[in-house]
């Protein structure tokens, strides 16, 4: 049972999309993500320890009602306060901090990425430099430096952030280390801070995303989070104190198991109320048909297999006994998987619903264009994927073998590995030109090869229904249906079959499987029924012409 139950249903989370300026709907997303944030009550410990509610936090069908108020809310416990967490112990000042985030009493952002770095963050140009009283004088020295995406416009309650910045003591780059900065009292910004809010992105939630600079911003010596010590290794003391991100590709890629969740019920429901004539002048509901039954029970069983793989994925990553670098393969697989997924549910289903997909009250398109954020964030896919398939291909680790090595999708994760790493032989080093023509596009297929393998073993592990996994295996199958055609018996006739045949053993018991969902408070979607779709229209002024454009259109 998720905590926001009750709030899903409340008329905070209930207003219909459409009928809100932009600015009215941001300041609504803030309100709804302070809700979200007061319904977990998630402590110190909680974020530190990574406990079981944290990860229920980023599984919440509720980031599918509101994106905007998702990204506000793991920003401010995963990204902000989780930095601050990992100092609390030995700078203990930050706990009075720290807890005013955690109840979202102050605004908390996480200023990393510049406009001109991307994912390059190692080399990152914001300064911050010790001066003779101790204080710091933090600058954006030139327009590439500024902190790209993180929302700092004022918006009624005080914003502080962790800002990231070289480190310059008597002109010596001491590397990279984080601040806890002041932004904006929550009508203005502080002196010297500078906050150019962004366009919309248009399609998601609006997000009062901004680029923000600092001109000669001077910060108290107690700002600095951790040490002055300039680090042996820079790389290494660079993602340990980004430790955050990683975790938040985890959290965040989690969020494709409420997207396939709340895809799969509408799109269901839709589909078996919807009626057609047939050539007999019969009604039958368009749920009837193989393209609509395909991809909505694909997308069925994507999310219990998904929803597997979570349970599965989430202790191997906080196993401190197992190399960090596995661990944080780990996120970037689920995350990889979990977006292919929802990304191509939420579009796909979408379009099984005609004009109606279209709309942003339907739930599909806000919630694709949502994920498309989601997938960039802390970490772009792609980006991910060719460190991780890299560092594989390489030898320098591997990630946990298959339950099962016989498995379909398990030959299919060896095979891909066989043909790149023969490849890699005969191009003979990774900076290679051909390494760039040649494995770097198949990186992004692999990790997906890893992920689906990876599901499938979690799956079994769980005994998720093995029809429910047969749907899955033929999902994945389809995906690089010509390997499976060059590398086993499988023609492309015996992929349809065995498709089919997994569609028509688990469509008798669909209403069953639609009710585990247990997803109903969360769906605004007035598609779904009869009597959604009948208020929906009711809530909705008729038009009437004003008498000035009556008298113009006469006058005309």
């Amino acid at each position: 049972m998720y905590p926001t139950r009750d709030l899903a249903g409340s008329p905070l989370f209930r207003s219909q999309p459409g009928t809100k300026s932009q600015e009215e709907q941001i300041a609504l997303s803030y309100l709804r993500a302070k809700a979200i944030t007061e319904a977990y009550s998630l402590t110190v410990q909680d974020i530190l320890r990574l406990s079981p509610k944290f990860w229920q936090l980023h599984t919440d069908p509720i980031w599918a009602m509101d994106g905007a108020a998702g990204t506000l809310t793991t920003i401010q416990l995963n990204l902000c306060a989780g930095t601050l967490a990992n100092f609390v112990q030995k700078q203990s000042y930050l706990n009075d901090t720290i807890q005013k985030v955690l109840s979202f009493k102050i605004v908390g952002q996480f200023c990393l990425t510049e406009v001109g770095h991307g994912l390059d963050a190692l080399h990152i140009e914001t300064t911050a430099t010790l001066l003779e009283n101790g204080k710091f004088e933090l600058n954006t020295p030139s327009e590439r430096a500024a902190k790209y995406m993180p929302p700092t416009k004022p918006m009624g309650d005080k914003c502080i952030a962790v800002v990231f910045a070289r480190t310059i003591v008597n002109a010596e780059d001491c590397g990279i280390k984080s601040f806890l900065v002041p932004i904006n009292d929550g009508v203005s910004m502080y002196p010297g801070i500078v906050c150019k809010c962004l366009p919309q992105r248009g399609g998601s939630k609006a997000v009062n995303h901004s680029l923000t600079y600092f001109h000669n911003v001077v910060l108290p010596g107690s700002s600095l989070l951790g040490t002055l010590e300039k680090p042996n290794d820079e790389k290494s003391a660079f993602f340990t104190l980004i430790s955050r991100v990683a975790i938040g590709t985890l959290a965040i890629g989690s969020l494709g198991v409420p997207a396939l969740q709340v895809s799969s019920y509408i799109a269901a429901q839709y589909s078996m109320r919807r009626m057609v004539t047939d050539r007999a002048g019969r009604k039958i509901p368009i749920m009837s048909f193989r393209t609509q039954k395909t991809p909505i029970l694909t997308a069925l069983a994507q999310y219990f297999v998904m929803k597997s793989l979570h349970e599965i994925a989430v202790p191997l990553f906080l196993d401190e006994s197992i190399d960090s670098r596995v661990r944080h393969a780990i996120a970037t697989i689920v995350k990889v998987v979990m977006m292919q997924h929802g990304q191509a549910a939420n579009l796909g289903l979408g379009d099984r619903c005609g004009a109606q997909g279209l709309f942003e009250y339907n739930q599909f398109s806000v919630m694709f264009a949502d994920m498309r954020g989601t997938a960039i964030s802390e970490g772009d896919t792609l980006g991910l994927s060719i460190r991780l398939a890299s560092e594989l291909l390489l030898g320098r680790y591997d990630v946990p073998a298959p339950a099962d090595p016989d498995s379909l999708l398990s030959r299919h994760e060896k095979g891909l590995f066989q043909d790149l790493r023969n490849l890699l032989r005969t191009i003979g080093d990774h900076r290679h030109p051909d390494y760039d023509r040649y494995i770097l596009p198949e990186c992004f297929p692999l990790v997906q090869a890893i992920g689906h393998r990876m599901a499938y073993d979690a799956a079994v592990i769980t005994n998720v229904d093995q029809c429910i996994i047969d749907i899955y295996v033929a999902s994945c199958v389809k995906a690089d249906a010509s390997w499976y055609v060059e590398n086993t018996d499988l023609t492309r006739q015996r992929q349809r079959e065995l498709e089919a045949e997994a569609v028509d053993a688990v469509f008798p018991h669909l209403q069953s499987y639609l009710t585990r969902l247990d997803i109903d408070p969360y769906i605004t979607a007035p598609i779904v029924s009869e009597g959604k779709w009948n208020e929906f229209i009711n809530e909705l002024e008729p038009y009437i012409p004003t008498k000035t454009i009556l008298s113009s259109t006469h006058q005309g």
